[in-house]
């Protein structure tokens, strides 16, 4: 019960720190990847989970640190220019 109780209290800070951590678009793949692979619960060689969480990230943000994801166009760029 008390397990029960202390999961559902972490809720909101795990919401709260996904939106943080989804909030830039340049690292949301980066951040999703990392969460992913924690996540997961794997164990590779012995290590756990935590640690290939953190290596896949370090190699997301090493593979795509330097590229920009395009900016969605607004709505005033989308509309066709007035004819005159």
């Amino acid at each position: 019960l008390i397990e029960a109780v202390a999961g559902l209290a972490l809720i909101g800070a795990l919401v709260s720190a996904l939106a943080a951590a989804l909030a830039d678009p340049d690292g949301r793949q980066t951040a999703v990847i990392t969460f992913v692979v924690t996540a997961s619960g794997m164990t590779l060689f012995g290590i756990g989970a935590a640690f290939w969480g953190l290596v896949a990230g370090g190699l997301m943000t090493l593979l795509y640190g330097g590229r920009k994801v395009p900016a969605a166009p607004r709505d005033s760029e989308r509309a066709e220019p007035a004819l005159r």
